[in-house]
């Protein structure tokens, strides 16, 4: 009888294929020529090159757009206090004006002055109403 054995697989050298964009970017920008046949890191690794680059490129627009909304939150709180500030003055303001001796005193011009009898009550009697 035959004796059982394992075989061994026969490994084949394959060659890393480019990717399309790898090689629509060499043939655009000539990175061959620029870092040489021998030095072709930066060609194997365009994928991660542009994908680091766009996360920057999203990272900076994020950046910019929370300090412009912490800008405009910072002048509403400026705009904020100063209309606080303005109620608080006209609240005080319609107060005083609210006063008797304030209304005596505008109406004084056109001849009107305050009573100075206490008004009377009038009393009505059950079976009169």
């Amino acid at each position: 009888m035959a004796q059982n054995t394992f075989r061994t697989p026969k490994t084949i050298a394959r060659q890393k294929r480019k990717s399309r964009l790898t090689n629509w970017v060499n043939d655009v920008i000539g990175l061959d020529r620029l870092f040489g046949e021998n030095n072709s890191w930066p060609i194997r690794n365009i994928d991660r090159i542009l994908w680091v680059t766009l996360l920057l490129i999203i990272y900076i627009g994020l950046t910019h757009n929370a300090e412009r909304l912490v800008r405009r939150i910072q002048r509403a709180k400026i705009e904020l206090d100063e209309l606080r500030a303005q109620y608080t003055t006209l609240q005080a303001d319609f107060m005083k004006s609210g006063k008797q001796s304030e209304l005596s005193k505008r109406v004084a011009p056109l001849g009107l002055t305050d009573s100075q009898t206490p008004p009377r009550k009038l009393v009505v009697k059950p079976d009169e109403y």
